[in-house]
């Protein structure tokens, strides 16, 4: 009785888990110049996942990019990516190279995922050093009038007025930059909505990890 209650809570956990695999590209290190430029790479990065996720008719992970530079990561960031290393779930392809950016690709299953996927990504953050980061993924967004309230205003995915995006922000710990792009019929429309803001304005439950705040969400 007691090893069936423990595989019941073991494969409670592991659903919970949203990290499913890391790859860290290595370049040089003004390969990223500042904020602007990783948008621009996280965009381009996530159009192709999208297209690609469409292609293979798979739903589409969302992923979170962190570039550092390798000199700086603490001691319990390193022992994460050799235990990684060893486990096969992170992929680091050129380790010598010094900058590493990292891309986390992440699948969540409830609203405790995502928070612990907020949690650990904040962490790593100031593990890592890194000066800012973008996150991307497919998300349900309603347009609020006032701020946006969890309890009172439920989940966005289920909100009669919710549209679908593919959804880019990139945070510095001063401020963020957010492109959203419509998703219909599986294909992306138009330009895209482009906004720049401070860092204490909400752009979703991922934006600005750097001031971590669970209750922010817009999908």
């Amino acid at each position: 009785m007691f090893d069936d209650f423990k595989d019941d809570i073991m494969k409670e956990i592991n659903k919970q888990i949203p990290f499913v695999h890391c790859r860290i590209l290595g370049k040089d290190k003004n390969y990223i110049k500042g904020t602007q430029d990783l948008h621009s790479f996280g965009c381009f990065t996530a159009i192709d996942l999208f297209k690609h996720s469409k292609e293979e008719k798979q739903e589409m992970p969302a992923m979170f990019i962190i570039p550092y530079l390798r000199k700086g990561v603490s001691p319990r960031f390193q022992q994460f990516l050799d235990l990684g290393i060893k486990a096969d779930v992170v992929v680091d392809e050129n380790p010598e190279s010094e900058l590493g950016i990292l891309h986390l690709i992440c699948c969540f299953t409830n609203t405790k995922s995502k928070d612990m996927a907020g949690e650990t990504v904040s962490r790593m953050l100031t593990d890592v050093n890194a000066r800012n980061y973008s996150f991307f993924s497919e998300s349900w967004v309603v347009k609020q009038k006032k701020p946006y309230d969890r309890e009172l205003d439920g989940m966005p995915s289920e909100h009669p007025d919710k549209k679908e995006k593919l959804l880019i922000c990139t945070s510095d710990p001063t401020h963020n930059i957010t492109t959203m792009k419509d998703i219909e019929d599986d294909k992306l429309s138009g330009g895209g909505d482009y906004h720049r803001t401070k860092a204490d304005v909400s752009c979703g439950r991922f934006g600005n990890l750097f001031h971590y705040n669970k209750n922010k969400t817009i999908h």
